[in-house]
C-alpha cells in the first residue's frame, strides 16, 4: 500500500511535487502502546506522534509486534490490528483518508509513501472485537 502524505501550494505552478531522498540518514523510532479490550461493546484505539522533520522524504510504518493478552493468561501473537497514518495536533490523532490497512506483526512495511514535514500519528485499532489488550510496537523511518 503506497500512501502519499505530501501536500504542494504553489500559485499558477503546474509541476508535480517530487520525493527526494535527503542525504542525511532517516529517524528510526519505535512506538509501543496497547489497544485495550473493547469497553461496553465499543473498539477501541491507541495512538503514537511523531515529528517529520523534512518534507517530502519517504516514511514506513511496520508492525512489528501485536500480542494479545488474553483472560485466561495465554497469548495470541497473531492478533491482526488496525494500522493509520493521522495528522496530530492538540493532543488529537486525526486518521488520513487513503493511510489505513490491517495487518499482523511482520518485517515488511505494511505503509509507506512520501510525506511532508509536520506532526503525524500512528493509531492502531481493535478490528477483531479482541477478548484482551494487545501490546504493540511499530517501526517508523522517516526524514
Amino acid at each position: 500500500m503506497f500512501v502519499t502524505a505530501s501536500l504542494a501550494a504553489c500559485s499558477g505552478s503546474s509541476t508535480t511535487p517530487t520525493t527526494t531522498t535527503p542525504t542525511t540518514p532517516p529517524t528510526n523510532e519505535v512506538l509501543t502502546g496497547s489497544v485495550t479490550a473493547p469497553v461496553s461493546g465499543v473498539l477501541q484505539t491507541a495512538f503514537n506522534p511523531f515529528t517529520v522533520a523534512a518534507g517530502n522524504g519517504t516514511l514506513t510504518l511496520t508492525l512489528t509486534s501485536a500480542v494479545e493478552s488474553f483472560p485466561d493468561g495465554t497469548l495470541l501473537p497473531t492478533v491482526t490490528m488496525g494500522m493509520a497514518l493521522g495528522s496530530f495536533a492538540n493532543g488529537t490523532c486525526t486518521p488520513m483518508a487513503n493511510a489505513f490497512t490491517t495487518a499482523q506483526a511482520g518485517s515488511s512495511p505494511q505503509l509507506n509513501g512520501t510525506i511532508a514535514a509536520g506532526a503525524y500519528c500512528v493509531q492502531m485499532s481493535d478490528v477483531t472485537n479482541q477478548l484482551g489488550p494487545v501490546a504493540y510496537a511499530v517501526a517508523v523511518s522517516h526524514y
